[in-house]
């Protein structure tokens, strides 16, 4: 929060100093002033004439891009059942013969072709029984919905109209951080209401964003975005429609300087195939990945924190396993575009339509190379949320209570409480007690300290090392070996297992 306040604060500033503020005398404008000080009248203007004329440049700069846009820019009313809702209406009034009543959920879109059709969020239509469409000059109409894609929230819905002015959409790869932007939507039902502010962040696709939405890589901005605003219009200052505004992150249910758009490519993509009647449909690697931090990125050898690292490749006939990826192999580039996070490879793969050919760039143990695959088709259920292991692992290791009595001294115990874990080699008399795999081999993570290194790491207690930097790990006594100070400084390579699924990570304590 205090982070958005600088950033207009800031904005302010910068404009301010850039249009030539001229100050008067400021010894004329302190309290305590005396009688003889000379009448306002006749004091030296705030603003010299200069100035004005830049203010009024930037003013007027703003007005013209919203006079430009906003015949584009349509308010929309869907009527939808809530079945439940009347449900529990009917029940407290006593009343099984009551009409349904329908809610009335606003948003906004754009005009995207002179046919009629406009595009707008899936949640602004999804499931409406009626769609009543305002335009910019008063017209009303009623639409209805042509297509849907939930995993971007995109929807097409058309009218019937004449003298419609399409949008034009820019170029949202172009886009960078501080760029200006205006707003456009019904924010709380008031139409056509206009708001800046800049770029924040390109490419938010956080899983602290939580909606469910597949496909996010989204355009972060501090312009001022409210319910009723979904559906409408982000624009650069060429009054081009560069994102639709989608989300906002709030504590208080409004307007907090964090909002999100979906990228102008991505829904000039979606709506072209929506409004055709195509179905969407999507590539796929058959991969399991996560980010590359800081740790990742050192321990592998990267120059840079980007890529997307994969943990396993889901079967032996996935388009990754038939083009030769394999665990720990960390995706750079896809047909030479860079990968900056997960979300970006989920995203350039989706892209891609079933049997095309496109070239990897893959850093693997140290070295570049390049990877050729065809891209499959993405299976129904598909879900750009992997299962996490640490979800099932517990902080603290639950015993089988018939196992409790049973002498477990034969096992190697394993302190690393300097690195703030514990450790015990897997044996089966421990297989049984914790109710886990007993034909496995491996060292047991007990127990991690919540506050220690090693637990931002990732380091969960279940957990099961069966190998650090490439080395098999069967015993404490191995992993002792490993995981030196020196060694723990850089970073060493973990592979772990939960139940039957394996991952990895970097553990790094310095």
């Amino acid at each position: 929060m205090r982070n958005g306040l600088w950033t207009r604060r800031l904005s302010l500033t910068l404009i301010l100093g850039a249009v030539g503020l001229a100050i008067g005398d400021p010894t004329a404008l302190r309290a305590g002033d005396s009688p003889d000080a000379p009448a306002l009248s006749d004091r030296a203007p705030l603003l010299n004439d200069d100035g004005v004329a830049d203010l009024e440049k930037l003013s007027n700069a703003f007005a013209r891009i919203s006079d430009e846009v906003k015949p584009s820019v349509v308010h929309i009313k869907a009527l939808s059942i809530n079945k439940a809702m009347n449900r529990e209406l009917r029940r407290m009034l006593g009343d099984e013969n009551l009409p349904p009543t329908p809610t009335t959920g606003t948003g906004s879109g754009i005009i995207i072709d002179e046919d009629g059709h406009i595009v707008t969020n899936n949640h602004v239509v999804a499931d409406a029984k009626k769609i009543y469409v305002t335009l910019a000059d008063g017209r009303k109409f009623t639409g209805h919905v042509v297509g849907t894609d939930p995993k971007t929230d995109l929807a097409v819905i058309k009218i019937n109209g004449d003298r419609l002015k399409p949008a034009k959409l820019g170029d949202s790869e172009r886009l960078r951080p501080g760029q200006i932007v205006l707003a456009i939507g019904s924010p709380f039902r008031l139409g056509h209401s206009v708001s800046h502010g800049i770029i924040s962040a390109m490419g938010r696709s956080e899983d602290s964003i939580d909606v469910d939405i597949a496909y996010k890589n989204w355009i972060q901005t501090d312009a001022p975005i409210n319910p009723g605003n979904s559906g409408g219009p982000l624009i650069n200052t060429r009054g081009e429609v560069i994102g639709i505004n989608v989300a906002i992150a709030t504590e208080s249910g409004g307007h907090q300087g964090v909002g999100f758009a979906i990228p102008a490519n991505t829904v000039a993509r979606i709506a072209s195939a929506l409004k055709n009647g195509e179905k969407i449909v999507r590539g796929y690697l058959g991969v399991l990945i996560k980010p590359v931090d800081d740790r990742v990125a050192e321990a592998y050898g990267l120059d840079d924190v980007s890529g997307a690292f994969i943990t396993g490749v889901v079967s032996e006939d996935s388009p990754a396993a038939k083009a030769g990826l394999q665990p720990e192999d960390i995706v750079l580039r896809v047909a030479g575009k860079s990968v900056r996070s997960q979300a970006d490879l989920q995203e350039l793969i989706s892209t891609y339509k079933p049997g095309a050919e496109v070239d990897l760039d893959v850093w693997r143990k140290g070295v570049k190379s390049k990877v050729i695959v065809t891209v499959g088709l993405q299976p129904e259920g598909f879900s750009t949320r992997a299962p996490l292991n640490s979800s099932r692992i517990d902080p603290h290791l639950r015993k089988d209570d018939e196992a409790e009595d049973i002498d477990d001294d034969k096992s190697s115990n394993g302190r690393f409480g300097e690195f703030g874990f514990e450790a015990e080699t897997l044996t089966p008399v421990l297989a049984k007690k914790y109710r886990l795999d007993s034909e496995a081999d491996g060292v047991l993570i007990t127990q991690v300290d919540m506050t220690s290194e090693a637990y931002e790491c990732g380091l969960r207690a279940r957990m099961v090392i069966v190998a650090a930097n490439d080395k098999p790990i069967e015993t404490v006594t191995e992993l002792q070996e490993v995981l030196t100070k020196e060694l723990l400084a850089k970073g060493v390579r973990l592979k772990y297992r939960v139940d039957s699924d394996y991952d990895f990570l970097v553990l790094r304590v310095r």
